[in-house]
């Protein structure tokens, strides 16, 4: 059986290249964490090894290099596709800077095996997909039904859990003991709970262990995973400790970009989605008004970090996402249930907001509010005048949000995106906070 070899030390990294190239080009992988690890399994059987995976560098070990010199040594014509930050090294198949991008790796994983998009599309998938039980540890919660096999008969598959029940981890060690390899989603389900169970991975990896671009990729994957959810279990310990942990990484990742332009061709290299670009811009935006206006404090500082977060965790996909008045909202193209929820989506953010332990005093208004109107519902031109001072700063936040990422691969300016809000925002108590962008770092 041809196998690929994986050289990766984290296990959470680990274990998402392992699910994602078994579910995608049906590649079976054997881990090792070091490189002098990976040079002994090539000594005992490097027959079988059809392709390598390696991060550049192992912690100080420089993992990728080490292998690559013993290939050439060798003269052992096994492609090598180097993940992680680090210099291009000559003779590699392919470099993946950032390792947390999936489609690149997919795709230079397929193209040194041969296989095409149109093999790949063509794959066999059978009814019951099986997905080994060792990546079920991890799982909190599952997003469709999940099925085991019966001991007795293997053709007899009975229901293990139920769509969003909790995993029970003694179940799990149970069915191990059992000798259950597998476990089994609906073919119809598949690739939506492999993403899912990618992002439960990614969700649990330590920033600290990562490159800035890998960063952002975790924090984006991490937060998609977060609003799923919400919007499905609510607020939990689960949900509460994972949006803790969203919220302060998308502020740390203001920290590291002095600039918003420095920020955007980040997260355009990566090719972020348009709702995860708007969430930590709005944050970086946000963060400065209140940083500069005269009633800002660190709790405001905080209060607009936590609002900037929730605003639009009930959004699904950059569609919704770029709904920002009543005409956007009339011409959008929408089942009935997903223009209720879109509507009411300010609204549901808030309600969710307001069960949250410990979220800063007031946070669920000025959510409410955050498209101009009181209640959470709907969109408005006019704002009234009864919106509040905090509000009034995210939607200024808003606006020059909007206004930047509209201008995407397009040199601009300040003072050309401040006229642009002014004219959004024509009303004259909106002014003062409007001024207070004229020094914000583009």
């Amino acid at each position: 059986m041809s196998l690929t070899l994986l050289v990766e030390k984290n296990p959470m990294i680990e274990s998402f290249y392992c699910l994602n190239l078994l579910t995608w080009l049906d590649l079976q992988t054997y881990s090792c964490s070091s490189a002098a690890d990976a040079i002994d399994a090539l000594l005992v059987d490097h027959k079988n090894v059809n392709l390598i995976v390696s991060r550049s560098n192992n912690g100080n070990e420089e993992s990728a290099k080490a292998i690559l010199e013993f290939l050439e040594d060798r003269k052992l014509k096994i492609p090598l596709i180097v993940i992680g930050p680090g210099e291009e090294i000559p003779g590699s198949f392919a470099h993946i800077a950032n390792s947390l991008q999936l489609k690149p790796m997919i795709k230079a994983c397929a193209s040194a095996l041969g296989i095409t998009a149109k093999e790949m599309s063509a794959k066999d998938v059978p009814d019951f997909f099986p997905i080994p039980i060792n990546f079920f540890k991890e799982l909190k919660t599952v997003i469709c039904d999940i099925y085991s096999q019966n001991p007795n008969n293997p053709n007899d598959l009975r229901l293990a859990f139920e769509e969003n029940s909790p995993i029970n981890f003694e179940i799990i060690t149970k069915l191990i003991t059992l000798e259950i390899e597998y476990l089994f989603v609906e073919k119809k389900h598949r690739l939506t709970f492999v993403n899912n169970l990618s992002s439960e991975y990614l969700s649990l990896i330590e920033h600290t262990q990562l490159s800035l671009d890998e960063r952002l990729t975790a924090t984006e994957k991490s937060v998609e995973l977060l609003s799923t959810k919400l919007l499905s279990v609510g607020i939990t310990e689960e949900t509460i400790a994972l949006a803790n942990k969203n919220m302060l990484s998308v502020k740390n990742n203001v920290k590291a970009y002095p600039k918003i332009s420095k920020l955007l061709d980040k997260m355009l290299k990566n090719k972020s989605s348009y709702l995860f670009m708007h969430t930590q811009i709005l944050t970086f935006v946000g963060l400065h008004i209140m940083k500069n206006i005269d009633w800002g404090s660190p709790a405001q500082e905080e209060s607009i970090c936590f609002i900037a977060f929730f605003h639009d965790i009930a959004l699904e996909n950059d569609d919704e996402a770029k709904i920002a008045s009543p005409s956007d909202f009339k011409k959008a193209e929408m089942s009935p249930k997903d223009r209720t929820r879109v509507e009411k989506h300010a609204q549901i953010a808030a309600e969710l907001v307001s069960k949250f332990p410990h979220a800063p005093m007031g946070t669920d208004q000025l959510i409410r509010q955050h498209h101009g109107v009181l209640n959470g519902v709907g969109y408005t031109d006019q704002y009234s005048g009864n919106i509040s001072p905090a509000a009034m700063v995210l939607i200024v936040a808003e606006e020059f949000t909007k206004s930047i990422m509209a201008k995407e691969g397009q040199k601009t300016n300040t003072k050309e995106i401040i006229e642009e809000v002014k004219k959004k925002i024509p009303a004259p108590r909106f002014k003062k906070i409007i001024a207070l962008l004229d020094d914000i770092l583009i």
